[in-house]
């Protein structure tokens, strides 16, 4: 995009950015004028720390204080689906929460679509990166004739991306004679083969990656999600939420989702050369902590507590390996977004304030700080990040992806069930994919 180009866009998306504020009466001029005495009180729940997310809060709130004053509730990961359930079934719920994209479908019934006649999906697409269209609704392949919500529209309000990244031992690497981080899975294949040491008796007594399990491994989910994408395939239509997981083009000799699989599947396999990992190996975050662990795919929130397990551990992180000649460069993401909660006794204003936080440089950036993540608006991350962490987070979350899962808990158990089916031999890999295809429709229905 020519510079130019990018001066016209950032104006028509600012004159957007006013008409909303000024239609909710955040702009000096329109409405709660006259002092703090004036301004709406909200509540807002979500995951990230209660003591981390104050100071972000305070400020939030001195910066909007004649417009309104936001109380923030952290609530533990586990058991916030339910919670929130609960709270909103009761008429106790917050009047706007934190949401994740995978619980996006499972919640519309729970917030207020914003309609595209409010903000465009233009105005949408330009404010933030591609893997935050998790959040804009199209209706699907039928009309919801019996909900008052809006067919299309945007269900949250992206605040931030926690991008999966390549953490790697930096020791490990230099004993074995390799100088930096695989940048392809061709070049990923080989260093595994370098750094895994067998004993013996043939047990694993350094792991050069964790692939093949998932039982002990880490975000396994999500690192086949990430390997999907990779090779194009979308899993579910974004816009008619029709299942298309492990459909190829016709021009295409192999099927991408099989592909992944048999990869994947390759790294437990005692037959072959790159065999590295196995059931009854350590979970593997705790692995990569105890310097027994090569290379480990996690999310870059992870950071902090990677340092807490081992503070003299010797690492670093590295984009995720990429399909060589591939067409699409990708990552898997989570998306967080704030919703307005349907039962607010004021939803309307609230969605109001909502973009207000969206659109707050300081907001976004200061949960990226504190949680070691990124911004989601593109011209932050446009701006880049000095700090040389930071630099990975924010380039990696340019490239992030994900799908809308109909329900993460039932997705794993699919996911766990057609690797395990296919590394076993109990049905081909074509079978496992079709069986998966079918369930996740199911899901969806």
């Amino acid at each position: 995009m020519s510079k130019f180009q990018t001066i016209v866009t950032g104006v028509f998306v600012g004159v957007a950015i006013i008409a909303v504020l000024m239609f909710a009466g955040f702009v000096p001029g329109f409405k709660n004028k006259g002092g703090t005495e004036n301004a709406a009180r909200f509540t807002l729940w979500g995951t990230f720390d209660q003591n981390k997310m104050r100071p972000i809060i305070g400020a939030l709130n001195e910066k909007n204080k004649t417009k309104f004053s936001l109380k923030y509730t952290a609530k533990k990961e586990g058991a916030y689906a339910g919670d929130i359930v609960n709270a909103l079934a009761a008429g106790k719920g917050p009047d706007m929460w934190i949401i994740k994209q995978d619980a996006v479908l499972k919640n519309l019934d729970k917030v207020v679509v914003l309609p595209f006649g409010s903000f465009s999906e233009r105005n949408f697409r330009d404010a933030f990166i591609d893997s935050a269209d998790a959040y804009l609704f199209f209706g699907g392949n039928k009309r919801r004739s019996s909900d008052s919500a809006p067919v299309q529209g945007i269900v949250g309000m992206p605040i931030a991306v926690d991008p999966i990244v390549l953490y790697w031992n930096r020791d490990l690497f230099s004993s074995a004679g390799i100088a930096k981080p695989p940048e392809y899975w061709d070049e990923f294949l080989s260093d595994v083969r370098a750094l895994t040491k067998r004993d013996e008796a043939g047990n694993i007594v350094r792991a050069g990656a964790a692939l093949g399990e998932f039982g002990n491994i880490k975000n396994a989910k999500d690192i086949l999600s990430m390997m999907f994408l990779q090779l194009g395939d979308k899993i579910v239509d974004p816009v008619s939420l029709n299942v298309v997981f492990g459909e190829k083009d016709e021009k295409a000799v192999v099927n991408p989702a099989e592909n992944a699989i048999l990869f994947f599947t390759e790294f437990s396999n005692p037959k072959k050369s790159s065999y590295t990992w196995n059931r009854a190996l350590p979970p593997s975050d705790d692995m990569f902590a105890s310097g027994s662990l090569a290379m480990y795919f996690g999310y870059a929130s992870e950071m902090e507590g990677m340092k807490e397990k081992n503070p003299h551990l010797n690492f670093d992180i590295a984009p995720v390996p990429q399909v060589r000649d591939g067409s699409v460069r990708a990552t898997f993401g989570n998306i967080y977004a704030i919703a307005a909660s349907k039962s607010s006794r004021n939803a309307r204003s609230v969605f109001s304030a909502v973009f207000a936080m969206a659109m707050d440089k300081d907001f976004s950036e200061g949960i990226a700080r504190a949680f070691f993540i990124a911004p989601a608006k593109r011209d932050l991350l446009a701006a880049g990040n000095e700090d040389p962490f930071f630099s990975i987070i924010y380039k990696s979350a340019i490239t992030a992806r994900t799908w809308l899962e109909p329900d993460s808990g039932e997705v794993y158990k699919i996911f766990k069930n057609m690797v395990e089916s296919t590394a076993t031999g109990k049905v081909r890999v074509s079978g496992a994919v079709k069986g998966a295809n079918k369930q996740i429709e199911r899901l969806l229905k």
